[in-house]
């Protein structure tokens, strides 16, 4: 666990968790093969889950996406636990925090949307703006279209041409099995028992998944 803290130093800041416990669940997915562990830690993550933060509004507040499509939620729950990923949101959520500023501004959800405003209130509602197919234009309502990447209507793009703008928004993509945590794990722990009448066997656990 030091040496693999130590080779991770550069992208530790950036992990949902920087524990002890954290990292030597890397190392026991990948049976303590340090070089392994070491590559898993760095792209699972970071390379899968998807989101950025690209430009800023008319008004000079951030803009993040959200790229629900391509992401493999499948992939990401057997690569990681959901307090992974739920530490790695309130992550994005400090970054943009960070860049806002101390005041309330507008934001532009997708229509699934309707499938959550019932759980919000109705101030947090009188914020949202719901778009359907004219959305490009209604963007640059609030966006200038040299904030905004061209994938998305804009005239933004990646030093190289790219109009996804790659470099700030993680478009995510299918998990490789072979990153699957889950499954390893369950090899690990499985056996069998048996257990004369009268008598009694304990086994130890250790749960790293709801």
């Amino acid at each position: 666990s030091p040496q693999l803290r130590e080779n991770v130093r550069d992208v530790l800041p950036s992990l949902p968790s920087q524990d002890d416990y954290f990292l030597l669940k890397w190392l026991r997915a990948r049976c303590f093969d340090l070089p392994k562990a070491e590559a898993m830690l760095r792209k699972v993550i970071r390379k899968y889950m998807s989101g950025g933060m690209c430009g800023y509004d008319r008004e000079g507040s951030p803009i993040w996406y959200e790229i629900i499509g391509p992401l493999d939620a499948k992939g990401l729950l057997f690569s990681a636990s959901k307090q992974d990923l739920l530490k790695n949101k309130f992550r994005d959520c400090e970054v943009l925090r960070r860049e806002c500023e101390q005041q309330s501004q507008p934001r532009i959800f997708p229509v699934a949307y309707n499938l959550i405003k019932h759980f919000l209130s109705e101030d947090t509602r009188k914020k949202v703006v719901v778009l359907g197919s004219n959305w490009k234009e209604v963007l640059q309502k609030y966006i200038d279209p040299e904030q905004i990447p061209v994938e998305y209507g804009g005239t933004l793009t990646d030093p190289d041409g790219d109009p996804k703008c790659p470099s700030k928004i993680n478009y995510g993509g299918d998990v490789p099995q072979h990153y699957y945590v889950r499954d390893q794990l369950a090899q690990q722990y499985e056996h069998t028992a048996v257990v004369n009448r009268g008598s009694s066997h304990q086994v130890e656990y250790e749960i790293l998944f709801p």
